[in-house]
């Protein structure tokens, strides 16, 4: 009878749902710096905290190998640099951008080893973010200068995946792609206020757009090689993080968009479009499903990074005005407490599946580092939702 009187003291109605209590601003900020100290203090180690899909269990186990730490530049490690960031400008701390300069530096602010693959352009992001906080010349230079490389070596095949030949890799024939490199390419735009830019990304979006947005579901599929599958309940097959990366990469990136330019309304009209779909498919423990239509039946283990984006993207999408509060904010609250639930006292958030292209396996006490950014960057927004202060 206790526990039932708590449960009851911690819930409120709206219309006939039953949603969660808010949280205070004070305690949405504790639980994300306990994940932000967590994964800095663990950050050389983290590849022991990651989980294994069966598949990549069977490969290591075939070749010998073991779990090695992500290189500091690659996309896994771009993507909790990202939501670091999101965090450092809400912690009052200057030790989390100081820790990511730490990363730039011992790097030379260099992008990965591909040149054109948009995975590798992800660290572009906090490199350009930290350039206009601290105005370093250094941290710019690498990723305008491949840029411009790119802007004079384009491709131009096509986008299909199983093509051959394909551009598939070198453009952005994957909706992760949309999250890890067009916020690169418009915060360039914005800093160097060099319209170039703004084209080629506006450019490129619209082909991936054309190619992988689903107009009846108003969703993306995560290549083309997806458009026949189909889950187990006959529905389509829509990956939670591949759609996550697209809608939170929306949410980094239209900041940066002008005001005045006339391809701005079609970023916030695909963000609300977005929002709408996800709203109509969140399961009743707050999360969402790793295949986004396929249900509960089909996805019976919970799952923190997709869901951990898609609370980003509409607790941002709340705050700065592009969706109602009084629709949004009982399913944002509802999201954030389950993602707390998965959260150790010792700060690691688990349930986050292992590197993929499709859903699959997670492990309560397995973490992966692009799953604590997105949780990073969905409490600095929900934080601000609910009125912290950012001063």
């Amino acid at each position: 009878m206790k526990a039932a009187v708590l449960f009851l003291a911690s819930t409120f109605i709206v219309g006939a749902q039953v949603a969660t209590s808010a949280p205070t601003p004070s305690e949405v900020k504790a639980i994300t710096k306990r994940v932000a100290d967590w994964q800095i203090e663990t950050f050389e180690e983290s590849h022991k905290y990651r989980g294994l899909s069966q598949r990549a269990k069977q490969r290591m186990a075939k070749n010998g190998t073991v779990p090695e730490k992500y290189h500091d530049l690659r996309w896994h490690m771009g993507a909790l640099y990202a939501g670091m960031y999101e965090w450092s400008t809400i912690s009052g701390d200057t030790k989390y951008a100081d820790w990511l300069v730490s990363i730039g530096e011992r790097n030379d602010w260099k992008l990965y080893e591909r040149p054109y693959h948009a995975d590798d352009h992800t660290v572009g992001q906090f490199y350009l973010n930290l350039y206009e906080d601290r105005g370093d010349p250094a941290m710019l230079e690498p990723t305008k200068t491949q840029f411009d490389w790119i802007l004079e070596n384009p491709k131009t095949g096509t986008l299909e995946w199983k093509a051959r030949p394909t551009d598939a890799h070198h453009r952005w024939g994957w909706c992760d792609a949309l999250f890890m490199a067009p916020p690169v390419w418009a915060r360039l735009a914005k800093i160097t206020r060099d319209y170039k830019y703004l084209q080629f990304m506006d450019q490129e979006y619209h082909e991936t757009y054309d190619l992988l947005w689903d107009k009846e579901e108003h969703l993306f599929w995560r290549d083309s090689s997806f458009f026949k599958k189909r889950e187990e309940n006959g529905e389509k097959v829509f990956w939670a993080r591949g759609n996550g990366w697209v809608f939170g990469g929306l949410a980094l990136m239209i900041p940066d968009l002008p005001e005045n330019w006339e391809g701005r309304a079609f970023y916030i009209e695909l963000f609300q479009q977005m929002a709408e779909s996800l709203r109509a498919v969140q399961r009743n423990d707050g999360t969402w499903s790793m295949g986004l239509l396929g249900g509960t039946e089909g996805y019976p283990i919970k799952e923190t990074s997709g869901t951990s984006f898609f609370t980003f993207g509409l607790a941002w999408g709340v705050n700065n005005g592009h969706l109602d509060r009084d629709v949004y904010e009982p399913i944002i609250l509802e999201a954030w407490e389950a993602l707390t639930e998965c959260v150790t006292d010792e700060g690691l958030l688990g349930y986050v599946q292992p590197v993929g292209a499709a859903p699959g396996d997670s492990f309560a006490d397995k973490s992966e580092v692009y799953g604590v950014g997105a949780f990073l960057a969905a409490g600095t927004e929900v934080y601000k939702m609910l009125g912290g202060s950012t001063n």
